[in-house]
């Protein structure tokens, strides 16, 4: 019997469940399941399509984000190419950062983190692997290899 309580009272707190993205004072990004330290940094609440405090992150997506956080790269001329990547995340329930690339000194961070060339949008990047341009296979591939789920809630 007190096991089974213990039980519920771990599934209500992990309910509650919530994901954030923070970074700290000396530039390093964190990623974690509770809110940062109160400290100086920008600070931001992840969204994803399918998880809410009724349906928390599912542990393997946990996992994966603590070690392969997901961030896509898009631009305002990006159109359909970046909506199809962007849906795709959501479709799996990924937690993911956007970052608009705007300015030249974006566009040349972007073009340093893909190892130079040119530079095109959408880019996925999931913890220290790139890909650019919108490939359902293989976006898919980056993601599986990262141990992100196929589907949202799983």
């Amino acid at each position: 019997m007190k096991a089974w309580l213990l039980l519920v009272l771990l599934c209500a707190g992990l309910a509650q469940a919530q994901a954030y993205r923070w970074v700290d004072k000396d530039g390093k990004v964190h990623y974690g399941d509770r809110p940062p330290p109160a400290a100086p940094g920008k600070v931001q609440e992840l969204k994803m399509g399918a998880p809410t405090a009724d349906k928390p992150l599912p542990y393997a997506v946990r996992q994966a984000m603590g070690i392969y956080p997901v961030t896509l790269y898009v631009s305002a001329e990006c159109g359909d190419a970046c909506r199809e990547g962007r849906d795709h995340l959501k479709q799996r329930g990924i937690p993911f950062s956007e970052k608009n690339v705007a300015t030249n000194e974006e566009i040349d961070a972007l073009r340093q983190l893909q190892g130079g060339g040119e530079v095109a949008v959408p880019v996925l990047q999931v913890g220290e692997r790139t890909l650019k341009g919108f490939q359902d296979a293989g976006w898919g591939r980056l993601l599986d290899a990262a141990g992100y789920p196929k589907a949202a809630g799983r």
